[in-house]
């Protein structure tokens, strides 16, 4: 099959620029979310993981008295400064914050 560059993704996603924070273990970075959907995030930061990590995630959201919380998987890796994640088995907590925010 040839790949026409159409995008490919399950949830539509919407431009930010929210301060985050992925941990894996005793490592900790810190970036920001350029983009955000229901299904994922694309963050920036100094230093990336692996693909196929399983790591945590924290975004400061807008009107939201605590932060985003919950785990994701690195899809992919750009230049060693982004990521693409996907995010796994969020709460119920967590997904009502991703709504308020993504839903107008």
């Amino acid at each position: 099959m040839k790949d026409t560059g159409e995008e490919r993704r399950n949830f539509a996603r919407q431009r930010t620029h929210l301060s985050a924070e992925v941990r894996s273990g005793v490592f900790c970075e810190k970036g920001n979310a350029e983009s955000l959907a229901f299904g994922g995030t694309f963050i920036c930061v100094s230093r990336t993981f692996l693909p196929n990590t399983i790591i945590e995630v924290k975004l400061d959201l807008p009107r939201q008295p605590t932060p985003f919380c919950g785990s994701a998987r690195v899809v992919w890796v750009q230049k060693n400064q982004a990521m693409g994640l996907e995010f796994l088995d969020l709460p119920m907590s967590e997904r009502l914050k991703l709504e308020q925010f993504l839903v107008p």
